[in-house]
């Protein structure tokens, strides 16, 4: 069974009603943190893979909450700020963005184009199946990428010789079985520090798989660094071998948790994925969950990056610890703003704020955070930019009481008429220029 919802859809009623005992497999993770999710599920990924790494604290909330209705059979399924796809038991949930119109989940698709680079012309919805496996796939170039900067993965390996040429342990039974009479060679097995190992090899099958499906050979071909990156792991597993797919899969279970290799961990749970999404459901055994997921103010807020760099913003990395700012004279207090530059400073909100007339129905918290940066900063421009669901007629500017700052809400169109996801890109492409005219018409008014 499959299932449609929109992320944080708890102020819409009528929305996520479902038989009681149609969703029972949802019962066990319904209300449990992401972060108990992630550390009870290998094979659930969830973006930013480092969770710690989110200002917003997603791991820890919740993928969804099961309410009780009027009805006793029947139960209401809320979520919050993630969407993306899971998979539990013969249940596969797929959550779009709430921004988004019908059921096509485009926005989401072109958030993750321009976050990870990525290029789609096209996108089916004939087969739902189908969507999903292609949107996996659509993420390897950038686990890939990810984990080949920190080195191809070694680890140690056994491999047995038969040959003249003795350098490890002799195999006294498998030295008879094959050298009698003797004709000079000697059975032996050695352990090396070996590049063809069960990791690369699984990326190998991956990455041979997706070369028989659609949008694979583009996804491989998408740069020049993933090209390269493929070519690297295909000189590096000269043992591979397409009849032990299953074999490769079956030892990479067990996902690896390396003190160096850290970023393989991902993308390991990324290759199963890919190479089992053909299996009716999602994970291996009854109970276990499988899926990726995506923090939703976090891909809003780097989607919202791709636009302000191009015109001089400065987007913090905090997880790098870079691009920070100091609240005191010590170099104490160190804060990351979204975005600012040397008069304006920028908060971006995966939140309705489109309706708002005046910057005060803001949340209190946001207006004080951003009110922080702009002291820091000394800039007198501050604001908040959000998903719009119709176009702005006006900017609604605050002035801050004995100051000659100001607040204001911006915010993106989102293309709701779009019928294909080519028109849509092609729409957003134009809402994104009006948001930067918009603003920058601002400053320049200002």
């Amino acid at each position: 069974m499959r299932i449609n919802l929109t992320d944080n859809n708890i102020g819409q009623p009528d929305a996520g009603t479902f038989l009681r005992k149609d969703v029972a497999a949802l019962f066990p993770i319904a209300d449990k943190t992401v972060a108990q999710l992630c550390r009870e599920n290998e094979n659930l990924l969830i973006f930013p893979y480092s969770i710690e790494s989110s200002d917003d604290r997603i791991g820890e909330s919740s993928v969804m909450s099961i309410l009780n209705t009027d009805d006793s059979e029947k139960v209401r399924i809320t979520t919050g700020n993630v969407m993306g796809f899971i998979g539990v038991e013969n249940l596969q949930i797929k959550i779009k963005s709430r921004f988004d119109v019908g059921r096509d989940d485009f926005l989401l698709h072109y958030m993750l184009q321009k976050v990870l680079s990525f290029n789609l012309f096209d996108l089916s919805h004939n087969n739902e199946q189908e969507d999903v496996f292609d949107f996996i796939m659509f993420m390897f170039p950038y686990f890939l990428k990810a984990a080949m900067r920190q080195g191809v993965y070694r680890e140690y390996q056994n491999f047995k010789h038969n040959d003249a040429n003795l350098k490890g342990t002799i195999d006294i039974g498998r030295h008879i079985a094959k050298n009698v009479p003797f004709v000079g060679n000697i059975a032996y097995s050695t352990r090396e520090y070996s590049h063809d190992n069960n990791m690369t090899e699984l990326i190998r099958h991956t990455i041979d798989f997706m070369k028989t499906k659609r949008y694979g050979q583009s996804v491989l071909n998408v740069d020049r660094e993933t090209i390269e990156n493929v070519k690297i792991i295909v000189e590096h597993t000269p043992l591979y071998n397409k009849n032990e797919r299953s074999s490769i899969i079956s030892k990479n279970l067990r996902v690896k948790a390396h003190p160096y290799y850290t970023e393989y961990r991902p993308l390991q749970t990324l290759c199963l994925q890919i190479l089992r999404m053909e299996e009716v459901k999602y994970g291996e055994s009854d109970d276990e969950i499988c899926g990726i997921l995506f923090d939703g103010a976090w891909l809003w807020e780097e989607y919202v990056n791709t636009i302000l760099r191009d015109i001089g913003f400065i987007h913090p990395e905090n997880k790098l610890h870079k691009g920070g700012i100091y609240l005191f004279d010590d170099h104490s207090g160190i804060r990351y703003p979204d975005f600012y530059k040397d008069d304006m400073v920028l908060d971006a909100k995966y939140k309705r704020l489109g309706s708002y007339e005046k910057v005060s129905m803001v949340d209190r918290d946001d207006v004080h955070q951003v009110m922080a940066y702009m002291t820091t900063l000394h800039v007198d421009r501050g604001g908040f930019i959000a998903p719009l669901e119709k176009k702005q007629v006006k900017i609604p500017t605050s002035h801050l009481k004995g100051r000659a700052a100001t607040l204001s809400i911006f915010g993106i169109e989102i293309s709701k008429t779009a019928s294909s996801y080519a028109e849509f890109c092609e729409k957003m492409k134009g809402m994104e220029k009006a948001f930067v005219e918009s603003l920058n018409c601002f400053i320049d008014k200002s």
